[in-house]
């Protein structure tokens, strides 16, 4: 959906020249490769540490900027609302969204009229800014409030509002909406470039800086990531050599903060490209350690939040959690070896929160929980009422709600959102279903309700949060909200739904803009949004008759022809979550050697831990397994391989001496499934491997159908993917032993 805007065209266009309509393209001396420049931490005012000579000349240098400034401009219309306004931007800052509003829409009523243009601008951007982080209604709400300021305004030449930071504001609010073409074409103008031009062109520095990163940032979005990528490199090298000239110390810390935030983008570039090892070397020298320094060093925290906060998550992707763990703990004041109480002290709120994330991807729930409740106030003794009461800090019933999901405790977290939403649990279905206005609750209460397996109501309330009838007709109902998270939310169901598999293709086609009638070139390819390419590849990978849908999908994401050699199939794509999709869509439809050639050389590419795990499947239930599994952190996952290995060895000695002789290891395969489950309750590969080990142990029938059940309610697709385990064809030969012997009984 184009909104009225032409959408970008990246293809090249050599025929003529942004500087000369006479003058060829000049070929490009800038190497993709080369080092970001990093800047140097010395205190927390400053993010660059220049060379002496740099430091002499801004000593030396006019303290005046030949531009006003935003700051020159507030000065400018100080009057007795500017600090109702300060404190109204404060509460944004804190991500009081509802707070912000409510100061905003104060000032604009009471004191529009006296009001000056400037604080007239600026109170109805944070508005803007505060219901763009809201439901979709205030997010629409937002978008009106800004075009019809925009309106109202001037234009300069190229077409863009003369009014400070409103296209700005404005692309961020439409990007909100998933309007991705209508933003970037937006941003394009206001960096005087044509939507139409050629790639050299697009990837030219604009001078305006806040403009270009955030252009940047929406290509990564779109996933237009070598254009981002090469726009990046190209601001560092510009603001490289403005900083080594003559500047004012004004305009060389306006440089550096430019520099800073092109520097934390490209680090979030290159970890959703799966280029984890540049974005750790890159944080490594924003933070002056080397990348071979001593563990003390490397997780001793710098004096930028952000760096130490991206380094937690680059390590948390490469299964670095040891470091990341160190890190976080030197950034709250504790040590590692501190006993749990000192542990889950509440130290500072963001810390707290990434710390629990961390504890949570190392199974370590009861840390994660405790520290939860002690940052709300709340003693883990409590009674449920107290527990399940709303959180003073609204930003931590959301966590709260969801770690509980994780360890199972499905029924306190179900009580804590239907409080904080305001319902009382015996309501009726219709008042339970209905939306409270608080959006990311809302979603929370109908992924849970699906989660327990109460389906009706996760759909009614989706449907409610989307402003569909449930009675409408199919048509209606898979139309896009624009809201993505609602709308994979609402697929996710439906593919788990019988008879509504088909809607949710529809409704992942409709999100791509494509007819279901369209032809097969046009159904493979990518829409551009990798989350919703990804969806619809495995919803695909579901019916053995679009198998071949999939795959196609897969390699054009991946820029790969379906006829091209096998070496160059398996090579990496340069992104990692589209080769591991591809990878794991190979192993389900049996190109197991495809899945190994590649996985390898993923690992050595990616260093993540997801890529290693993959790479350790190839070797279970062989010889020299347990040796290989020790050099991986004892977690849920690991433990739920270790349980495949013994299983795999329990099905061969069954399927060769009967199943007395398997029956001791079968025990441990049990034993290693369940202890993946203590670990993460909600893992649904354990949930499943469980019920695997219960049906080979001749169990009740009604437990382990029950354990599949609900391991596909965590994971809808599980009932379709991993069919052609190589494991699969010894547990079939096993279950004949077992159920043959039962029948001679």
């Amino acid at each position: 959906m184009s909104h009225g805007l032409t959408p970008i065209n990246t293809t090249a266009d050599t025929s003529t020249s942004p500087a000369d309509s006479t003058t060829s393209k000049p070929k490009s001396t800038l190497n993709p490769e080369a080092p970001a420049f990093i800047p140097r931490t010395q205190s927390t005012q400053q993010h660059w540490n220049p060379p002496a000579n740099i430091r002499d000349r801004q000593a030396t240098a006019s303290q005046d900027l030949s531009t006003p400034t935003f700051q020159q401009h507030r000065k400018k219309h100080h009057n007795a609302y500017s600090g109702m306004i300060d404190d109204a931007y404060k509460e944004l800052r804190k991500h009081k969204f509802t707070t912000a509003e409510k100061a905003f829409r104060t000032l604009l009523k009471n004191s529009e009229e006296t009001l000056s243009q400037f604080q007239r601008h600026s109170v109805l951007m944070g508005l803007a800014r505060s219901l763009k982080e809201q439901t979709q209604e205030k997010q629409l709400e937002a978008c009106s409030l800004l075009e019809e300021l925009r309106s109202n305004g001037t234009f300069s030449q190229s077409g863009a509002s003369t009014i400070p930071y409103l296209e700005l504001t404005l692309s961020q609010c439409e990007q909100t909406l998933g309007r991705y073409l209508k933003a970037e074409t937006r941003l394009l103008i206001l960096s005087n470039k044509k939507p139409n031009a050629n790639e050299w062109a697009l990837c030219q520095p604009s001078g305006d800086y806040n403009v270009d990163i955030a252009l940047a940032r929406l290509w990564e979005i779109m996933n237009k990531r070598k254009l981002a990528e090469t726009l990046l490199l190209k601001i560092l090298a510009e603001l490289t050599q403005k900083l080594q000239s003559r500047l004012s110390a004004r305009a060389a810390n306006k440089f550096c903060k430019y520099l800073h935030d092109a520097n934390m983008t490209l680090v979030l570039l290159w970890e959703r490209m799966g280029k984890q090892q540049g974005a750790e070397n890159l944080l490594l020298e924003m933070s002056g350690k080397p990348p071979n320094a001593s563990e003390d060093i490397l997780c001793r925290p710098c004096e930028h939040l952000d760096i130490n906060l991206s380094l937690v998550q680059i390590w948390e992707v490469m299964g670095k959690y040891k470091l990341a763990e160190k890190l976080l703990l030197n950034m709250s004041g504790k040590r590692a070896d501190a006993n749990e109480d000192r542990l889950c002290q509440p130290t500072k709120h963001d810390i707290d929160l990434v710390l629990v994330r961390l504890w949570q991807l190392m199974d370590k729930h009861k840390l994660a929980e405790k520290l939860l409740l002690k940052m709300a106030g709340k003693d883990p003794e409590a009674s449920e009422e107290v527990l399940c009461s709303p959180c003073e800090h609204e930003n931590l019933n959301l966590p709260l709600a969801r770690h509980w999901e994780v360890m199972g405790k499905y029924k306190l977290a179900e009580k804590l959102l239907l409080n904080v939403s305001g319902k009382h649990p015996d309501a009726s279905e219709k008042h339970l279903c209905k939306i409270s206005g608080k959006f990311a609750i809302d979603l929370a209460l109908a992924i849970l309700w699906r989660v327990m397996g109460n389906i009706e109501w996760s759909e009614k309330l989706l449907l409610n949060i989307s402003g569909k009838d449930p009675d409408a007709n199919a048509e209606v109902l898979c139309r896009p909200t624009g809201d993505h998270k609602i709308d994979l939310a609402l697929m996710r169901l439906w593919e788990m739904t019988d008879g509504k598999h088909e809607w949710a293709e529809r409704l992942l086609l409709n999100m791509s803009g494509k007819p279901p009638d369209a032809t097969e070139e046009a159904l493979c390819k990518p829409c551009g949004n990798k989350e919703i390419d990804l969806a619809l590849a495995r919803l695909w990978e579901m019916t053995e008759s679009t198998h071949e849908r999939a795959e196609r999908l897969l390699l054009n994401m991946s820029n790969k022809s379906p006829d091209a050699s096998e070496e160059d199939l398996c090579k990496p794509s340069g992104n990692h979550d589209i080769d591991l999709a591809l990878a794991r869509h190979w192993k389900a439809v049996g190109k197991i050697q495809q899945v190994r050639k590649l996985i390898e050389r993923c690992s050595g590419l990616y260093h993540s831990l997801e890529c290693e795990l993959l790479l350790l499947n190839f070797h279970v239930g062989q010889a020299g397994f347990m040796e290989m599994i020790t050099r991986y952190p004892k977690n849920a996952n690991t433990l739920l391989t270790t349980s495949i290995h013994y299983f795999i060895l329990a099905c061969e000695q069954i399927t060769e001496g009967g199943p007395e002789l398997g029956k001791d290891t079968l025990k441990t395969a049990l034993e290693f499934a369940e202890s993946a489950l203590q670990k993460c309750p909600t893992n649904a590969g354990a949930v499943s491997q469980k019920a695997h080990c219960l049906r080979m142990m001749s169990a009740d029938q009604q437990v382990w159908k029950g354990l599949f059940q609900r391991a596909r309610r965590l994971e809808p697709s599980r009932e379709h993917k991993d069919k052609t385990d190589h494991w699969r064809s010894a547990e079939t030969a096993a279950l004949r032993k077992v159920r043959g012997r039962a029948e001679l009984k």
